[in-house]
């Protein structure tokens, strides 16, 4: 009787943590800053600054005003020629939390660049992507008297409300100085919603 009775517990102890762990994933639901699918770990030595692979140029990175994450956006391989690729990056320097794309995407059909134009010789530039349901966008402002303001917002596809909003930390802001990046890059088509209404504001 003891050893029937020993299994029984032992069969509701599983049935109880099952369903327990089934309504806390149902309770909540994953965040658009995290893929889908889980990012793999990045084994290979990182670029001061950043989370793109010393192998790899630094289109665009900064640490986040969260103080635990940064974002990044990565050049790897020749861009003259087709292995050449563009990705972006989000999380922690051993496991990020989101890479866009993760293969076979060209950054060419994958990314816009939209410029940014304010009054006072205030400008700059936003990289957008989507990515399940929900647009990302990377931008930096600058200009005379500005003390700038780059960072990362994410928004649902169709909708001006924002979802999250990140700032870069002040004076952290890594952004490419080669040439060869910043041509791919300007062959990328510019986003007709930022170009019309600008960077996503909320309501």
């Amino acid at each position: 009787m003891k050893s029937i009775d020993i299994a029984t517990a032992a069969c509701a102890f599983v049935l109880t943590t099952c369903w327990s762990l089934t309504q806390a994933a149902h309770a909540s639901p994953a965040s658009p800053l995290r893929s889908s699918t889980s990012a793999a770990p990045r084994l290979l030595p990182l670029s001061s600054g950043s989370i793109c692979a010393k192998t790899e140029r630094i289109v665009f990175s900064c640490p986040l005003d969260n103080g635990t994450n940064t974002v990044s956006l990565c050049a790897a391989g020749d861009m003259n020629q087709e292995p050449g690729r563009i990705y972006y990056t989000y999380g922690g320097p051993a496991s990020p939390e989101l890479i866009f794309p993760s293969g076979g995407q060209h950054a060419d059909d994958a990314f816009t660049r939209t410029h940014l134009g304010f009054g006072g010789n205030t400008g700059g530039y936003a990289y957008s992507f989507v990515n399940d349901d929900y647009k990302y966008v990377i931008y930096e402002i600058s200009g005379e008297g500005n003390l700038g303001d780059s960072g990362v917002i994410v928004q649902r596809v169709g909708q001006r409300t924002v979802t999250a909003k990140m700032h870069c930390q002040p004076g952290k802001v890594i952004e490419t100085q080669d040439d060869q990046v910043i041509d791919a890059t300007l062959k990328w088509k510019s986003d007709p919603e930022i170009e019309a209404h600008g960077l996503p504001r909320g309501h």
